[in-house]
């Protein structure tokens, strides 16, 4: 092989390497697990539940 074949071989498979660290990274289970809680937050329901009379205070 010439020089220039094995530098393209090289750089092809740096890159191949590099594309696979990145798929690796983002398919994580950390990060997942991460990335998907903001969003099981923002659907919590923090406001307190009405009371038994409608939302009318007795007094």
């Amino acid at each position: 092989m010439t020089p220039r074949a094995l530098a393209y071989l090289f750089f092809t498979l740096l890159l191949a390497g590099i594309f696979a660290g990145i798929i690796a990274y983002y398919f994580n289970r950390k990060r997942h697990d991460r990335v998907e809680a903001p969003k099981y937050r923002m659907l919590d329901d923090d406001d307190p539940l009405p009371d038994s009379t409608g939302g009318r205070r007795e007094g």
